[in-house]
Parts: C-alpha cells; structure tokens; sequence
C-alpha cells in the first residue's frame, strides 16, 4: 500500500471528530505553559481539545461549507452526509467535556466567550456587502489572521488570564510565534481549497496573488516566526516553523491525502518538542 494511501486512509479515520486538530490544539496549550512557565494544566488542554473539535465538525456540517467543501473534498463531504447524526453525538459529547472543563477553570470563561463569538462569525453570513450578505471568512485576505486568532485566544490568551499571566515577558514572543505558525498552515489549507474558495467567494490569500506568491508570503511568515522562537532561547518554535516551512513548499494538492496529517498535526509536534526540550 502507498503512502498516500495510508494517509488516505488515516485521514478519513479523522475526519468525523477532526480528532488531530484538537491534539493541535492541546499540544498549542502544552507549548503555552512551557515556554511561560506556568503549572502544566491537563483540564485546559482538554478544553482546548474538545472546543477544537466542537467548532471544527459544526463547519463541516454547515450546508454552506457543505456546497464548498463538494468541489474540494467531494469524497469527505458525502463520508459527513451521511455520518450527520453521529457527527452531531460527537459534536454534543465534545461540547459536554468542555463544559466540564470550564465549571473546572471558570476564569477561562472571559476570554472563551470572546473566542466563541469570533468563531460563530466565521462562516455565519452577517455583513452585508452590495445586496449580499458575507461572512468573516470571505473578507479578501481576512481568513488567515482571524483563524490564527481564534487559535491564540483558545490556546494562549486562555491559560494566561486563568493563571494571570499577562505580565509574563515572554508572552507576546510565544503568542506572536503561534499565530505566525496557524497562518501558514491556514495557507497551506487556502492552496487545497482554492477552487472551492472561488466558488464561495471567498478571497483568501491564494485566490487574490496566487500560489506563487501565496508560498512567498508563507515562507516570510515561517521566517519571522523561527526567529521570534530563537529569542525564546527554546528550540521548539524554530523547529515547528522548519517543519511547518518543509510543509508549505513540498506541499501538492494531488497528494493531499498524504500531507493532510502532517499539515494538521502541526500543534501536536509543537507540543511534543515543548515537552522534550
């Protein structure tokens, strides 16, 4: 069996919980509380981990995103028509751990209700914009740095305000990393879903300079990342931006079944090089 079949198959093993993206997110929460020093907190990377999934499959089960999704990944879109029932289980079971989480971290609840809001925005079509109305999602070049911050929020601002961290001096180093970090895998994600972006009218990065250009920009993101992570003096951050470069330019939508894992297992090897270093 090739590798791209493999990772064919591992992948549609994930796709009904988005699974890896909430051990990304975890691992984010794991990079957050080495690199600030603060107590390692197993119920905020869970709660990272259960939100990361609520949000995730409530998008693929969003019939908009469904239109979109059948011109990109045809054969994920019928896999989640037919699963709905099952994903919205999933989906409830997720929602009831990370409540859990929060009665655990209350102080959590400030800055999750500010992501929260940021999140219901993101494919909810409510600017109007000459008769139409668009979501956040679909403002030109707005998508990668409004995930990223989504992101921030749920994995660093989170565990700062619960441990009232926010004078940390390395805060905005970690913070500045990740979020330069989650553009370009969201980058790495526009050059897959080009073709259904132009369906949806979305103008993401790809759609409005090209693939060309689009890889140009990420690798200055990479760049400025691994260096912001050199001044932490911690070889985890320049590592992830290596790995997350590597990505971005071997990268080919043909073999996107066998880049699928490795692009969204990001969080998880910044997480794993937190902790061994």
């Amino acid at each position: 069996m090739s590798l791209i079949n493999v990772g064919k198959r591992f992948y549609r093993c994930l796709v009904w919980g988005n699974v890896l993206m909430g051990l990304s997110a975890a691992g984010w929460v794991v990079v957050t509380w080495e690199h600030l020093m603060l107590p390692p907190d197993p119920i905020l990377a869970l709660l990272a981990f259960a939100l990361a999934i609520v949000f995730y499959t409530r998008d693929r089960l969003d019939p908009q995103e469904q239109a979109t999704d059948s011109l990109t990944f045809p054969e994920r879109t019928q896999w989640v028509q037919q699963h709905q029932t099952r994903l919205k289980v999933w989906i409830g079971s997720a929602l009831i751990v990370a409540l859990g989480c929060i009665v655990l971290r209350p102080l959590t609840l400030a800055p999750l209700m500010t992501g929260v809001g940021f999140a219901l925005t993101y494919t909810m079509r409510w600017i109007p914009w000459r008769g139409q109305r668009w979501a956040s999602k679909q403002v030109p070049a707005l998508k990668m740095p409004y995930v990223a911050l989504l992101w921030t929020i749920l994995t660093i601002f989170t565990p700062v305000t619960v441990y009232g961290a926010w004078e940390n001096g390395r805060l905005w180093h970690v913070a500045g990393a990740l979020f330069l970090l989650i553009m370009t895998q969201i980058l790495i994600n526009d050059l897959r879903d080009m073709e259904g972006d132009r369906h949806g009218k979305t103008y993401s990065l790809p759609i409005l300079v090209g693939d060309y250009w689009a890889r140009l920009w990420g690798i200055v993101l990479v760049g400025v990342a691994c260096v912001v992570g050199f001044l932490l003096y911690h070889p985890a951050l320049p590592i992830t931006a290596l790995y997350t470069g590597i990505l971005l330019m071997g990268y080919r939508r043909a073999q996107d079944n066998f880049w699928r894992p490795f692009i969204e297992a990001q969080g998880v090897v910044a997480g794993v090089l937190s902790l061994l270093y």
